[in-house]
């Protein structure tokens, strides 16, 4: 992948949000390569065991119903950008593949497990970083990320570290694969998540403050009530935020609201333009915050995409997925 390498461009049409830098390109030569080596082995298996090709086919097109469009995305985002270099590495690719896998040395018993591994993996059973990589090209799934939460493609975050930025709050919530969770680089921010393997512009943030409560108050569904009023709820957002809309929730039988604002956020050199949904909750002495942030723009140029509008449904399911351990101990 070497001839990648300074590689940053904008990816068009259907993958108008990705961003094709050397190391997106190098998670999809090891995906593509993944194909090619699974696909060699099936036409090897084939040939040498012709009472097991049947399988091997059904499990060829059992990964191929599955997966294909991600098979088709990587290669045409490749072939569009960079088409002689990537034509030369799947040249190389194909025959590292074919030098490395001696089929000779493969038992019936042995090929018979590994076509129901394949089998497995059209499931979507497959080892990290390749199925994050094989879901961002999936079809669909640009244009509704929720899709891939709803299909199942997530993982559960846990947080059992009840000290720090916590606060005393564990808690659980799930996101999409492809999001990948990261550490809190400001004070009260606990988790984030970030899109498209961790290189994308959206983020789900987590954050936990302490609020000054006498023992045994607490915030009630009259409080919030209160708070959704046109001037108090304002107090709730960062300076400069143009306020859009919000309404009260309920999540963990927790009274709550949710706001929806946008912000302009300068950042050296640059202003990024923001668009937040944010999910809040009351705990005790605790006001635990939930923000589904959407870039929209940088120096005033817009990014195309759909800003927060698309990625609503699934700001919300995580939202929804989210559980404080500590209220069922």
């Amino acid at each position: 992948m070497i001839v990648l390498l300074g590689l940053s461009i904008w990816a068009g049409n259907v993958f108008a949000e990705i961003q094709l830098t050397n190391a997106l390109a190098k998670d999809i030569g090891r995906a593509y390569g993944f194909y090619l080596g699974q696909d060699y082995s099936l036409n090897e298996i084939s040939k040498k065991y012709p009472s097991l090709s049947g399988l091997a086919l059904i499990a060829e097109k059992e990964f191929l119903a599955n997966f294909k469009s991600s098979i088709d995305g990587m290669d045409s985002i490749m072939r569009k950008y960079s088409k002689n270099e990537w034509k030369k590495i799947k040249g190389t690719l194909s025959k590292q593949i074919a030098s490395s896998i001696n089929i000779d040395q493969i038992t019936e018993t042995e090929a018979r497990q590994f076509i129901n591994l394949v089998r497995q993996r059209a499931k979507g059973n497959i080892e990290s970083p390749i199925i994050e990589t094989l879901l961002l090209f999936k079809s669909g799934y640009e244009k509704n990320p929720e899709m891939e939460f709803l299909d199942g493609y997530k993982y559960k975050y846990v947080n059992y570290n009840s000290i720090g930025k916590s606060k005393g709050v564990e808690f659980s919530i799930e996101s999409p694969k492809t999001w990948v969770a990261k550490d809190g680089n400001r004070p009260n921010i606990v988790q984030k998540f970030v899109s498209e393997n961790g290189r994308g512009l959206e983020l789900f943030l987590i954050l936990i403050n302490e609020m000054p409560l006498q023992p045994g108050e607490k915030v009630t569904e009259k409080d919030v009530a209160e708070i959704l009023n046109p001037k108090d709820i304002k107090d709730f957002l960062p300076e400069g935020a143009s306020y859009i809309k919000s309404e009260k929730l309920t999540l963990e039988n927790l009274p709550g609201f949710w706001v929806h604002f946008k912000m302009e956020m300068p950042r050296v050199r640059n202003t990024i333009g923001m668009e937040t949904i944010m999910y809040t909750i009351f705990y005790k002495n605790k006001m635990i915050q939930m923000q589904g942030q959407v870039t929209t723009s940088v120096n005033g140029k817009e990014i195309v995409g759909g800003g927060l509008k698309k990625h609503e449904k699934l700001f919300d399911l995580m939202a929804n997925s989210f559980v404080i351990a500590n209220m069922y101990k």
